[in-house]
């Protein structure tokens, strides 16, 4: 036994990509489990309809949105007043929120003080009149991010009403969820595990099955065939392509049946973001395996491909949660895009229209890992 154990030390020692892989690995994923995990969400997009034109020298809604400064999660983009009400801020705040631009529309109406001192009043008398409220267009597709937004809203306004009036709030926030009204987390959760399955299971199928052609010799005797470079990888691409979205179909089936997730657009249009992500996923591992001599050094790209796209990429997570150290990195992770045009599609009910940018991002990171894959393999020949 100490002999087995000898031999197979010596054999890690004159492997330096494996000696590098046993601690580099290691300290990848703890780093990024505990910056990822560990972070607060912040800057959450939201445009704020201040109407309210107070009461008695007493802007509570300033004071409300003073305290939102001060503070990291909410990112107030656009500020609209009394003089804007030709724009109609309230319907163009909407729409943006329709539109995946922002996360919530905040809107005090007019009387917003008024009211609300007139309910403190009310309280102090021991009387019940209607408390004062804040409209919430909110964008609930992240279930983390919505309770985000409506917790640290909740949260203000009561740290204001004790600190300048030295009362509990007589405010309600009225919430109008703009998507995803009736959605758990599942279904925030199903699209992300799409993406991730296809894109682990393509990457693992295409790496280890390059290394294996060309150890056994078929690569070089594709080559040395009628058959071109391109029909090669193409050929590849779509085989690899269609056994992801295969597991996206059987992912999704499963998860109307067993967790009656929502669907509210076309599955069909979720189906085709998979097949774009396995093609080029595709392409990594073709690239990645020239460097691997064999099945177990091909293994070792996994972690280094993975780990950061299930961290980064907002499978489970949002991205708004990240650091902004490395939520850069976060932008150049094709599953990123991958996953918010599945939800898009699934929870949103949008259209290609809708999500072409996204579309857009998965063809063009397709295209060019096929185009490297195809250059590498003429090289090769």
């Amino acid at each position: 036994m100490l002999a087995v154990t000898k031999k197979n030390l010596r054999s890690l020692k004159h492997d330096r990509r494996t000696i590098a892989f046993i601690i580099v690995v290691p300290l990848l994923m703890i780093a990024l489990f505990g910056y990822t995990f560990g972070g607060d969400i912040e800057n959450l997009s939201v445009n704020v309809v201040n109407f309210d034109s107070g009461f008695n020298n007493s802007y509570i809604a300033d004071w409300i949105l003073e305290e939102i400064s001060d503070r990291e999660a909410l990112n107030v983009l656009e500020m609209y007043g009394p003089e804007d009400a030709d724009l109609q801020p309230s319907e163009l705040s909407l729409e943006k929120v329709k539109n995946g631009e922002i996360w919530a529309a905040i809107i005090f109406e007019n009387n917003f003080s008024r009211d609300a001192i007139l309910a403190l009043e009310s309280m102090r008398e021991g009387e019940f009149t209607l408390p004062s409220s804040i409209i919430v267009h909110l964008d609930s597709t992240n279930p983390n991010v919505a309770s985000t937004v409506a917790n640290e809203l909740q949260r203000t306004i009561q740290n204001v009403f004790v600190s300048q009036l030295g009362l509990i709030s007589p405010v309600v926030v009225t919430t109008d969820i703009v998507y995803g009204g009736d959605a758990e987390f599942i279904d925030f959760f199903a699209p992300g595990v799409m993406g991730l399955a296809a894109m682990m299971v393509t990457f693992m199928l295409s790496i280890i099955s390059f290394v294996q052609e060309r150890r056994n010799g078929t690569l070089d005797r594709l080559l040395s065939s009628p058959i071109t470079e391109g029909e090669i990888v193409g050929g590849y691409a779509l085989a690899f392509g269609l056994v992801g979205l295969m597991q996206a179909t059987v992912i999704i089936v499963a998860a109307v049946l067993l967790f009656q997730i929502q669907i509210v657009g076309n599955p069909m249009l979720a189906l085709l973001i998979i097949f774009l992500l396995g093609m080029g996923t595709l392409g990594i591992g073709f690239l990645l395996s020239s460097l691997a001599r064999n099945e177990f050094q091909a293994m070792q790209f996994m972690p280094l491909i993975i780990f950061p796209s299930i961290l980064l990429a907002g499978v489970f997570w949002p991205i708004e949660a990240i650091p902004e150290i490395l939520r850069p990195l976060s932008y150049f992770i094709p599953l990123t895009y991958a996953v918010e045009g599945c939800r898009s599609v699934m929870i949103r009910g949008w259209g290609i229209e809708e999500i072409s940018f996204e579309i857009s991002i998965l063809i063009i990171f397709a295209a060019v890992m096929l185009i490297l894959s195809i250059y590498a393999l003429k090289r090769r020949g």
